[in-house]
């Protein structure tokens, strides 16, 4: 048995991501009136994808089941204070409900199946992130408990990069079977991300700071942002 825990990203966030809070503390506190005991309440049906009346935005907040709220609450906690860090904490929720619209209207005009969850919306904020903070790192904990000595545990850095297109991979594979895992609102709710966070530094409405390369900087080789920001604190 394999376990992978990614916890920490070395991002130096320069205000308190307040609103990534508020969204996951919502979501959470939202999860026990719309699904209880393995069923979906009345209010969770009315957000589910598909079927409910405010389905196309409420899908965000309803999840099927506690393993399901705590995946995607604590990718969205790895990722999101970053991103809403940099966009600012008032447009954050609506870049986030953009997110969340557009992988539901792709998912269902592919797949019309009622859908929940906020994994497409949480997917377009790991692509904005890999944009924004390509070479930064993600530090993970591992636990592979089928070694010739017994359980080995520890953990390790790796750029962004790598992890994300290693999800990007899952997902692309998980489009050949039959699951009730939504990869099609995974993707589009990524290349959605990344669309709109490299529109965002050509309208030069982010900058990035010192310390910090973007995935433009990288591809077309500026150096700019290479040096370690001074002082900068990591969250």
């Amino acid at each position: 048995m394999f376990m992978l825990l990614p916890y920490e990203v070395d991002v130096p966030m320069r205000c308190w991501p307040w609103m990534n809070w508020v969204i996951i503390a919502i979501t959470i506190a939202l999860y026990p009136l719309c699904c209880w005991d393995g069923q979906f309440t009345p209010l969770g049906m009315s957000m589910v994808l598909g079927a409910g009346e405010f389905g196309w935005v409420g899908h965000v907040l309803v999840h099927a089941d506690l393993e399901h709220l705590l995946g995607n609450m604590w990718f969205l906690w790895l990722f999101g204070n970053a991103v809403c860090a940099k966009v600012g904490n008032l447009v954050y929720p609506l870049i986030y409900l953009m997110l969340g619209l557009t992988s539901g209207l792709v998912a269902q005009a592919i797949d019309p199946r009622p859908a929940v969850g906020a994994s497409g919306a949480i997917n377009g904020v790991v692509g904005m992130f890999v944009v924004w903070y390509l070479l930064n790192n993600i530090t993970c904990w591992y636990w592979f408990g089928l070694t010739l000595y017994g359980a080995d545990s520890g953990e390790f850095s790796i750029s962004s990069f790598w992890m994300v297109l290693l999800w990007a991979a899952f997902d692309i594979w998980g489009l050949r079977s039959d699951s009730n895992v939504g990869h099609i609102a995974h993707l589009a709710g990524f290349v959605t991300g990344v669309t709109l966070a490299v529109v965002l530094l050509k309208l030069r409405w982010i900058e990035m700071e010192r310390g910090e390369r973007s995935l433009l900087q990288v591809i077309f080789g500026d150096q700019r942002g290479a040096e370690p920001s001074d002082g900068a604190e990591s969250r």
